[in-house]
């Protein structure tokens, strides 16, 4: 029987996918609108997650970055989601 997704574990590789976004300048992120970006990560239990990034256009300039993650399982159908929004000037939506 499949254990449910780990909410703590899954939070921490959304965030860190997040984190690597804020390294990126607005060009960065301007050139992956409307692009996913599809990775599998072994979490700190073991179990293999897929982390999904998705970046659109957030309206007046900005740019939503969203990422997904679960474990292949149920968690599928209802993702861990986090979003991070980055204003026209580079600085991020707290």
């Amino acid at each position: 029987m499949r254990r449910n997704v780990d909410k703590e574990i899954a939070a921490g590789l959304a965030d860190a996918r997040l984190v690597d976004w804020q390294c990126i300048d607005r060009g960065g992120w301007l050139a992956v609108v409307d692009d996913k970006d599809v990775r599998q990560v072994v979490g700190e239990d073991g179990r293999r997650y897929n982390v999904v990034s998705h970046a659109v256009h957030d309206g007046d300039g900005r740019i939503r970055m969203s990422v997904a993650v679960d474990d292949g399982g149920l968690s599928a159908f209802v993702p861990l989601v986090r979003d991070q929004i980055m204003n026209p000037d580079g600085t991020f939506v707290e």
